[in-house]
């Protein structure tokens, strides 16, 4: 059975809908979470004084930051959270979620915590990225950079109550920040088709978001400013988030995590590079998928699929393991901290370590 409470809004002023939206969800005292740079650029102190704003914000969520950001949110009786950022943002929002649904103010508490939140706190979420589509998920990922370890905190409570898309918050992205956020976008979508939890609804969300990205990579590139592409882009990214949602993430998620945790390989590149091995070694599992896939974007043959995929970094982002300084010895190392065990487990083909191995050489 599918499920996505998020209220989804399309717009060219987000600050109108989030206006609305908090006038709606009877939000009186918001925390505002967001980047330092996000505070200036779109002028959040023009709407929000600056004391209930909180944007010590990592690039990726860290025990440490997430603890600031909870430890911020109990200085003040605020009644809703609004998130406005990429995927750091949204998923430090989501702690603060957490921690004041639970009133649990301790992130290793938060990570065991089995039974439901005694309360639900308001939140309404406006991505300035068009990758990760945390606006539309009910988790958030947090790492231990001392120990090498990635956390997880996922509860239904945590769904934001309103996602505001507004392209012109993406204008700012630089071009290779904006590539690596649509891969992230590309692997989503792949990862919810080749699931073992996949559905037809899933299904036609990823395909819809991998055609989106496929006719608006090459406009991005030649025009980084035109808005109806930058709108598309996030388009494309929520319905990912829509479809991924449900099926969560599979083995590419699952082999990035040691990607990034060790050789600080920024997400959205760590996912999508083992995107065309997995391709190849899933092609039988998805081939009603990938029909309709080529159907929908005029493409006749996984090669000529997979020269589309590479397409995208081109030369833009580095997209193999020995451009990040990954040592080949190192392989069979990241292959044993590749299993994580609810994404690895969702793939459609189980695979073992050769399998994980063999996809590593490939991208190396």
């Amino acid at each position: 059975m599918y499920y996505n409470p998020v209220k989804v809004i399309e717009t060219d002023n987000w600050q109108t809908a989030l206006t609305k939206s908090i006038s709606e969800l009877s939000i009186y005292n918001p925390l505002v979470i967001t980047s330092f740079g996000n505070i200036k650029r779109i002028g959040l102190l023009n709407l929000f004084d600056k004391r209930i704003i909180f944007s010590e914000i990592e690039n990726n969520p860290t025990l440490s930051s997430c603890q600031l950001a909870i430890d911020f949110s109990r200085n003040n009786s605020y009644d809703g959270v609004i998130a406005i950022g990429g995927g750091s943002v949204m998923d430090t929002a989501k702690t603060v979620m957490a921690a004041m649904g639970t009133e649990i103010y301790g992130l290793k508490k938060l990570f065991s915590l089995k039974s439901p939140f005694p309360h639900r706190i308001p939140a309404i979420f406006i991505p300035t990225t068009h990758g990760t589509a945390s606006e539309v998920t009910m988790w958030s990922t947090i790492w231990d950079m001392t120990d090498k370890k990635k956390y997880s905190i996922s509860y239904p409570e945590l769904y934001p109550d309103v996602a505001i898309l507004d392209g012109s918050l993406t204008l700012s992205l630089p071009l290779e920040l904006s590539i690596t956020t649509i891969l992230d976008a590309l692997s989503h979508s792949f990862e919810a088709i080749w699931n073992k939890n996949a559905s037809e609804k899933t299904n036609n969300y990823a395909i819809e978001a991998i055609s989106i990205i496929f006719q608006n990579v090459i406009k991005l590139k030649k025009n980084p400013n035109g808005i109806e592409t930058r709108n598309n882009l996030l388009k494309a990214s929520n319905l990912a988030g829509l479809a991924f949602s449900n099926t969560k993430t599979a083995a590419a998620h699952s082999i990035s995590y040691p990607l990034t945790i060790s050789y600080g390989i920024p997400h959205g590149i760590a996912c999508s590079m083992p995107v065309i091995p997995l391709l190849k070694i899933n092609e039988k599992a998805i081939k009603s998928q990938l029909e309709m896939l080529f159907r929908k974007t005029g493409i006749n043959s996984l090669s000529e699929l997979e020269k589309i995929i590479l397409t995208i970094p081109g030369n833009i982002v580095k997209f193999n393991l020995r451009e990040w300084n990954v040592s080949k010895g190192h392989l069979e190392d990241i292959v044993e901290r590749s299993f994580t065990k609810d994404r690895m487990g969702n793939n459609i083909v189980d695979l073992n370590s050769n399998d994980v191995l063999g996809v590593l050489k490939e991208i190396y």
